[in-house]
């Protein structure tokens, strides 16, 4: 088991483990500017504590980001701020059918390449957890997962290491976290709403009902808004929805 610590820009100081349960344990300790990444997880997680793989070769990582309780902001939006985050950082690659389904999974078609979850651990601090499939093998992923997967490598003729996109992903997630701060998430509703792909049919499953409509957006909350068959909307409140599932 080996660790290191070393400074790669002017924000963010980076943690690097071998291997670990889940790199939000480590990084609840840690202090906002700080990322830990790790070789391996061994209990990674995603929404609803569903279990994430995390076998060598991915980016396996969490960002933390610092909240100033003053600041009156949807903090619950921050897994969309990192999803549109994650696109820009992929758009250099120019990936076709690159997209973001709410709302935290980086989609490429119908495979699933990324996914994102954020944390509270203080009232001051935000950790935002990345796995990305980039050189990892994806075998016994797809034998259990529900969506295909697919990993960087395959996407491209010419992948960036686990550490370059690292870095680079890191300098995007502080600049869309900064125009957040600064105007909400209407500041980067531009980026996001070209994040989506094209309008698909959807189910949003709640506790108590199954509400189908076109995925139309978001509102200034995150909460997906669904377009019926007669045109309307319906906003179905972000905290219900257990799954937003795509109908094709």
């Amino acid at each position: 088991m080996w660790c290191r610590i070393r400074t790669v820009s002017s924000k963010w100081q980076v943690k690097e483990i071998e291997e670990c349960e889940s790199t939000f344990n480590v990084a609840r300790k840690l202090p906002a500017w700080t990322v830990v990444t790790a070789q391996r997880q061994t209990r990674g997680r995603g929404r609803f504590n569903r279990s994430w793989f995390g076998n060598t070769g991915g980016l396996w990582a969490t960002y933390n980001l610092p909240l100033d309780p003053s600041v009156k902001r949807h903090w619950g939006v921050l897994p969309l701020v990192a999803g549109t985050a994650v696109i820009e950082a992929l758009r250099a690659y120019h990936i076709d059918g690159l997209r973001l389904r709410w709302p935290n999974d980086v989609l490429v078609g119908r495979a699933k390449l990324a996914g994102i979850l954020v944390e509270r651990p203080a009232a001051n601090m935000a950790s935002v957890g990345i796995g990305i499939n980039m050189f990892n093998d994806i075998d016994e992923i797809q034998a259990i997962a529900t969506d295909p997967v697919t990993r960087l490598c395959e996407l491209m003729p010419a992948c960036p290491s686990v550490k370059k996109f690292r870095t680079m992903l890191g300098d995007v997630i502080a600049e869309m976290f900064d125009y957040f701060v600064e105007s909400g998430i209407e500041g980067i509703m531009p980026m996001l709403e070209a994040a989506w792909g094209e309008p698909r049919p959807v189910v949003a499953i709640t506790d108590n009902e199954r509400i189908v409509g076109h995925f139309a957006g978001v509102e200034h909350d995150g909460s997906p808004i669904l377009r019926k068959v007669d045109g309307s909307t319906i906003t179905v409140p972000g905290i219900t929805v257990n799954r937003l599932k795509e109908l094709i």
